[in-house]
């Protein structure tokens, strides 16, 4: 089985200052790492290198066996990503979107245990646009769950959540876990991950001058 996520000499800059440079980082399957660090310490725009929505200065990504520049529809298929301010179309209920994510995803069998995983009830029947973020959330992070996702890459994943909201988050990913994926997340305190087992790998980043020319 190919490692859900690896990366190799990855570095970012903004002017002045890296946020990193020649970062390794793999995700094994079932593996979770968290990405610490205060705001503007680079988590998410690591993320985005992994995602493919920030280009690097330097490095490589190899996501699911696929390399993210060479191979990137191959890549993205493998992944999940789950970001900080979650959008969904309009026009769709809950239930639809996850028919919807069914059918992109190939797994409509799988429909009816992300409807038990997002756990909305009668609100599934409601427009998705209407919900509140913790609930967008829910829905979408119950459907990345269809389908034979390799890595999953969730920045702030439990900002906005209420207790109920991150015992579903919680479920998901466990699921996800429990078919070999990787977890990849961004967190300002290792107590927000804490709930997701005591084998979490902690990744601590922090912005730093550019040497000089």
């Amino acid at each position: 089985m190919n490692a859900p996520l690896v990366a190799r000499g990855l570095a970012k800059r903004y002017g002045a200052t890296w946020l990193f440079e020649q970062l390794d980082l793999d995700v094994a399957a079932g593996e979770v790492v968290a990405l610490i660090g205060p705001n503007g310490a680079g988590k998410s725009t690591l993320i985005g290198c992994v995602c493919g929505t920030v280009v690097p200065d330097a490095g490589r990504v190899i996501v699911g066996g696929h390399d993210l520049h060479g191979a990137p529809l191959a890549a993205r298929a493998a992944l999940r990503y789950l970001p900080q301010e979650v959008d969904v179309p309009q026009g769709l209920t809950g239930r639809e979107l996850l028919a919807f994510y069914a059918g992109v995803f190939r797994d409509p069998l799988g429909q009816d245990r992300a409807l038990a995983l997002a756990d909305l009830g009668p609100a599934l029947d409601h427009l998705a646009t209407t919900y509140s973020l913790g609930m967008r959330k829910r829905l979408v992070s119950a459907a990345l769950t269809l389908g034979a996702g390799a890595l999953f890459v969730l920045d702030e994943p439990f900002a906005g959540l209420d207790r109920e909201g991150r015992a579903a988050l919680i479920a998901a990913l466990a699921r996800a876990r429990e078919r070999g994926a990787g977890l990849l997340l961004s967190a300002h305190d290792p107590d927000d991950v804490a709930a997701l087992g005591a084998d979490i790998r902690v990744l601590r980043l922090g912005r730093r001058p550019a040497p000089a020319a």
